[in-house]
């Protein structure tokens, strides 16, 4: 039994490694035992290692690893003692509860051992469930509070509480798409053409203007070569990006009223234009965790096109995207910077 869950402790490590906001987590947890009457046990100061990696598209969210340890266990109505550990394996699934707090629950499987078994108590296989609460208090620490149930396969009971000390490890990053650039091709002047007559005149050929992007602007006045097919552009060539300037307030989705007319600019826009799509693209700054803030940019992007819809813009037209803390357009280290970063902007397509 014990090497069997060991392979698949170690099995499941190696091929879930690497995933989530940050790659893996460690935390020391400080708790209790109360075990079940019938077991002839005193109550239990436990001390435990665990080690958690992040998974994605799975129906959990982390993968964790752990050992605990009870030291010099009383039995009772006896002068004997023993040592206690146990090792188990756990899938732990997350609901985000503010950009800081999660509430998680969890279910597992493990083997505990006894140095010195006495009353029928022995080593065993167990499953358990749970439940418990995170909070980061920065980015590089959080604290848990824990509640489980524990089962062993005889049919025995424990009930285990604990407080853990979380430290993360390699935090992962967005990686965006790169962008191509061509180089700016200045076209030659062709040489005059000149004839050999008495009084020569000169004869210029002229080029055919070119499109390259098919953006409806010649390339002899196009600032932006490689504009995407299908999107608006200006008269010079690039896309057509209105910046919404709606200042969301931190950890926020809600517009204030004054934003509003800046909003009815685009619907006057799309008015004139019924064969256009708009795309709302939400943002935020840095502050907080990247999953966290995944979800917040997509919030504040569905309370504008909420609007739009609201002041006539058919839903069909709308496409939604929640960009996080990516393509940021000012420094994340000022407030001021920061406040930019909190923005919904939106562009056009034919």
């Amino acid at each position: 039994m014990k090497k069997i869950l060991l392979s698949l402790v170690v099995a499941s490590v190696v091929a879930f490694a690497g995933q989530g906001d940050y790659k893996s987590e460690l935390s020391v947890h400080v708790g209790g035992v109360k075990p079940e009457g019938n077991l002839d046990l005193e109550n239990q100061l436990n001390l435990g290692l665990r080690f958690g990696v992040y998974v994605e598209d799975k129906f959990f969210d982390m993968l964790e690893v752990g050992f605990e340890r009870a030291s010099d266990v009383d039995y009772d109505n006896s002068t004997q003692k023993t040592d206690i550990n146990r090792l188990f394996v756990n899938l732990i699934k997350e609901y985000d509860l503010t950009k800081d707090t999660a509430l998680y629950g969890l279910v597992g499987i493990g083997y505990e051992n006894y140095r010195n078994p006495e009353f029928d108590n022995d080593d065993d296989g167990f499953v358990q469930y749970g439940a418990g609460l995170k909070h980061w208090v920065t980015n590089e620490f959080a604290l848990k509070a824990e509640v489980r149930h524990g089962i062993t396969f005889g049919g025995d009971n424990n009930l285990f509480y604990s407080l853990g000390f979380v430290i993360p490890f390699g935090k992962r990053v967005i990686e965006e798409m790169p962008i191509k650039s061509e180089p700016i091709v200045v076209a030659k002047k062709p040489e005059p053409v000149v004839k050999k007559e008495p009084k020569p005149k000169p004869v210029i050929i002229k080029e055919i203007p070119k499109d390259d992007d098919n953006d409806g602007v010649m390339n002899a006045d196009d600032n932006c070569l490689t504009t995407p097919s299908g999107k608006v552009v200006d008269a010079k060539g690039c896309m057509k990006v209105v910046r919404l300037h709606v200042n969301f307030a931190n950890d926020k989705s809600d517009i204030a009223g004054e934003y509003i007319p800046r909003i009815k600019e685009v619907v006057s826009f799309m008015n004139e234009n019924r064969d256009y799509g708009v795309a709302v693209d939400g943002y935020t700054d840095s502050v907080g965790r990247e999953k966290y803030n995944l979800a917040l940019s997509l919030r504040r992007a569905n309370a504008v096109a909420n609007e739009l819809i609201k002041l006539g813009i058919h839903k069909s037209k709308i496409t939604v995207n929640g960009y996080g803390e990516t393509n940021p357009i000012a420094t994340n280290k000022t407030q001021d910077g920061r406040a930019q970063n909190r923005r919904v902007d939106t562009s056009f397509s034919k």
